[in-house]
């Protein structure tokens, strides 16, 4: 907690605690048992006690203020009555000056949110001008920027002389009052460099940062300084602004988001269709509909959905400017009085919203403000230990609650039972009709108790969770086509609010899964529900989708397992069964970034004085790109064997691939060709990246070769081959840029420079101790970093190892 100095606004209801205690019901009936004690023992004692002091009372002699001076206080808001920030504002002065029969206070709102231009502030002139024809006021409290941009303009015109103490405004400089004399007041600035630490602290993983800000005034003002403070964070966060958005569109986004983003609001009174809003109407609807966290910076956005931050304090400063305004009253020259340059932040959070988003309170800073928290129990029974018939139907009420209590956990140990045994058998059915059948008769057993069910009907919902839309609703049975009014309440509540209802006799069960084809259950009967019938209906769906989810993940699993085996089977292996006929030492690897991959090598003989060696990149990854690459993998092998040059392999393959190839995917390819006789090396390469040339005394070179076009892209590509002389010991190194764009968790490529060194410095190398090498290196090198791309190397070395 802040120290007494610290006066609290008005928030929603909830403890101001750092921490509160978790009461059992043992807790409660042992602090009651206690309490009648305490009763009977200091019972007498207070109430001889009170009977003393009320005569007392009744002696106070009430004064009557001497006549004094009156003054007059103008209270000027930028922004309308209903603001949460100004009604704070107000409030702080109000409660300053409101039963203060020395001052009038007038209080005036100039509606900047909704309307703010030059002609609206010259209007106003003319209604202060006639309003306030005859009345001085001695001090003029400004709130907010537009407030104090109005009276530099029109003060000395309106209440020429009059001083001017202004609170709430953004970003304060000497330069916004140059010239404006007679002025002080307090700054409002928000820490965004502290906020954006504490979103690192909080959810360290957050890696995006979405920014949700309007093109008023002060949302440029605010844009402007949350973009200062969040240079510093560049190299850690990603910020996207979501502005000249609708609302729409804006809570579509935020519903998307993943879990390394988090959601700041600055302001949003209007959006792109010039509709506005007030924050208790954006905030909670972003907050609602945003799949991860959504941070604040001004105190009355809590309660209203953000989690919190550093945030500023609207009471505070209409209090600061209150009491600078006194002094003024009392006779101080405002040019005596300094401005208050730091602004009064303090770290707030909302308890629900940090449970929702499993954010432990323990990592918190220290002295935090936390609103919403459980109550405690002397807040929440302390009447009842002052009188022993209270305590004494207490402790009654307790032991009734207790035996319901009981009588409840046992049903609901038993529904949990009945739920966690029927699990085991939801995979097990062998059709649709089977698990319709098996789930009736487990809400039958959990939530009906047995008793009769009157009607049960499926229905299978293909739209958005929380949008209901009746026309996506099909029932799986012709006997409910025309479902009546009463059944679709149930149905759209249930979807709107994304979980089960129960009412009266009816319930609707709601399958997240989009496995279970009859994902909405209608069922009604002869038993009233309550909460607990609700909570174990909501655990059973939830408990089924995750069921049939994990299955489909499985499947999903088992499939990519199947299909990596098929990949890698369909690559080389057994090297030396190829080399050794030639004479030459080879070895190739493939590190996949995923269970399957798009890059692909391959070595095979075209027939016994010629070796065909290739290193291969698809665009893209996962199984789309693996089927890419098994087809051009085989469309190269059979065109290599009817063609001796790489150029004419490659304007063959490309022409193939190109045709029907509607999903728009290419292969980049490095194909040579070794003839044995002669010793040289023809190759052509197809937009790949050139390989490493390493001579037998350690001498490093790029192949020389026309880089040409991807395969796949356009038809009738023209290649070129080139052809060279490896002498015995001289080598080549094929790869893919998944060796030099390999990225360290400081975000560093491991580039050509570290290959070339890596390759000159092991040389003498076998082919597999040489690729073994690399691979190992780049791993080190990318050590704690997500692996991006599939690695493929491929070593030929003219010579025998």
């Amino acid at each position: 907690m802040r120290s007494s100095a610290f006066i609290r606004p008005h928030y929603p209801s909830g403890a101001w605690s750092r921490m509160n205690f978790n009461i059992n019901r043992s807790w409660l009936v042992f602090s009651g048992l206690s309490g009648m004690f305490l009763w009977l023992w200091f019972g007498c004692g207070v109430v001889s006690s009170q009977e003393e002091d009320e005569p007392r009372q009744g002696n106070a002699v009430h004064q009557v203020p001497a006549k004094s001076r009156i003054y007059h206080v103008l209270l000027l808001n930028s922004y309308n009555q209903g603001y949460s920030w100004t009604d704070n504002e107000v409030r702080a002065v109000e409660e300053a000056f409101g039963e203060d029969v020395n001052v009038i206070l007038k209080i005036e709102y100039m509606d900047t949110k909704m309307i703010n231009s030059e002609e609206h502030f010259r209007l106003l002139k003319d209604l202060f001008a006639n309003k306030y024809r005859d009345v001085h006021f001695d001090v003029i409290i400004a709130t907010d920027d537009d407030a104090l941009r109005f009276l530099r303009h029109y003060r000395n015109t309106l209440f020429p002389g009059t001083p001017v103490v202004f609170a709430g405004i953004n970003d304060f400089e000497p330069q916004k009052i140059a010239g404006f004399e007679r002025v002080t007041g307090v700054n409002e600035r928000a820490d965004f460099r502290s906020n954006l630490e504490l979103v690192l602290r909080l959810r360290p993983e957050t890696r995006h940062v979405y920014v949700i800000v309007d093109g008023l005034t002060a949302g440029r003002l605010i844009r402007k300084e949350f973009e200062l403070a969040a240079e510093r964070f560049r190299d850690r966060l990603q910020f996207h602004y979501l502005t000249d958005l609708t609302m729409a569109q804006v809570l579509e986004r935020v519903n998307t988001l993943g879990q390394d983003a988090v959601v700041f609001y600055l302001s949003f009174f209007r959006d792109a269709d010039g509709m506005g809003f007030t924050p208790w109407e954006a905030i909670p609807l972003i907050s609602i509909n945003s799949a991860v966290p959504l941070f604040g910076q001004v105190d009355y956005m809590l309660g209203k959905g953000i989690v919190g931050g550093r945030l500023k304090n609207s009471y505070y400063q209409g209090q600061v400017a209150v009491q600078m305004a006194r002094r003024i009253l009392s006779g101080e020259r405002v040019e005596d009085i300094p401005i208050v340059m730091e602004s009064p932040n303090y770290y707030m959070f909302d308890y629900e919203q940090l449970e929702r988003f499993d954010i432990a309170a323990s990592i918190l800073p220290a002295d935090s403000i936390i609103i919403n928290e459980p109550q405690t129990f002397y807040y929440k029974y302390k009447t009842l230990i002052w009188t022993v018939l209270t305590v004494i139907a207490l402790l009654v009420g307790f032991i009734l609650v207790l035996l319901f209590n009981i009588s409840k956990r046992k049903r609901a140990q038993k529904g949990l039972q009945d739920i966690i045994g029927a699990m085991s058998s939801v995979l097990d059915q062998e059709s649709i009709g089977k698990m319709r059948e098996m789930l009736t008769g487990i809400i039958h057993r959990v939530i009906f108790l047995n008793k009769r069910i009157d009607r049960a009907a499926f229905f299978n919902y293909s739209g958005y969770w929380r949008h209901f839309d009746p026309t996506k609703l099909a029932p799986l049975s012709p006997s409910e086509e025309n479902p009546d009014d009463a059944l679709l309440r149930l149905v759209r509540r249930s979807i709107e609010n994304g979980g089960c209802s129960v009412l009266k006799h009816e319930c609707v069960a709601l399958f997240h899964s989009k496995s279970i084809p009859a994902n909405v259950l209608y069922l009604k009967g002869q038993r009233r529900f309550d909460e607990m019938d609700q909570n174990l209906l909501e655990i059973l769906t939830n408990n089924v989708s995750m069921a049939m989810e994990s299955l489909e993940k499985n499947k999903i699993q088992e499939s990519l397992e199947t299909a990596r085996k098929i990949q890698q089977n369909m690559l080389t292996k057994d090297f030396d069964r190829v080399a050794i006929p030639f004479g030459v030492d080879l070895h190739a690897q493939l590190i996949a970034a995923k269970e399957v991959g798009g890059d692909f090598y391959d070595c095979f003989a075209t027939d016994e004085d010629h070796l065909c060696v290739l290193v291969g990149d698809v665009s893209g990854k996962g199984v789309p790109a693996a089927l890419f690459m098994a087809m051009a993998k085989t469309l190269i092998r059979s065109d290599a064997e009817r063609h001796r040059h790489p150029h004419e392999i490659l304007h063959k393959v490309n022409n193939e691939l190109v045709r029907d190839n509607e999903q728009c995917m290419f292969v980049t390819l490095f194909l040579a060709i070794y003839d044995r006789s002669s010793g040289e090396f023809s190759y052509a390469n197809g937009g790949h990246n050139p390989p490493c040339r390493i001579k037998a005394n350690g001498r490093f070179s790029w192949l020389p070769a026309d880089k040409g076009v991807a395969l796949g892209i356009l038809e009738d590509v023209a290649y070129q081959s080139r052809t060279i002389a490896l002498d015995p010991g001289d080598a080549l190194f094929i790869y893919t840029d998944g060796i030099t764009e390999a990225m360290s968790t400081a975000s560093e490529l491991f580039g050509e420079e570290r290959l070339e060194k890596l390759l000159a410095g092991n040389i003498r190398l076998g082919a597999k101790e040489l690729t073994d090498r690399v691979v190992e290196t780049v791993g080190e090198f990318a050590k704690g970093a997500e692996q991006s791309d599939d690695i493929t190397v491929l070593f030929i070395r003219n010579g025998a190892a």
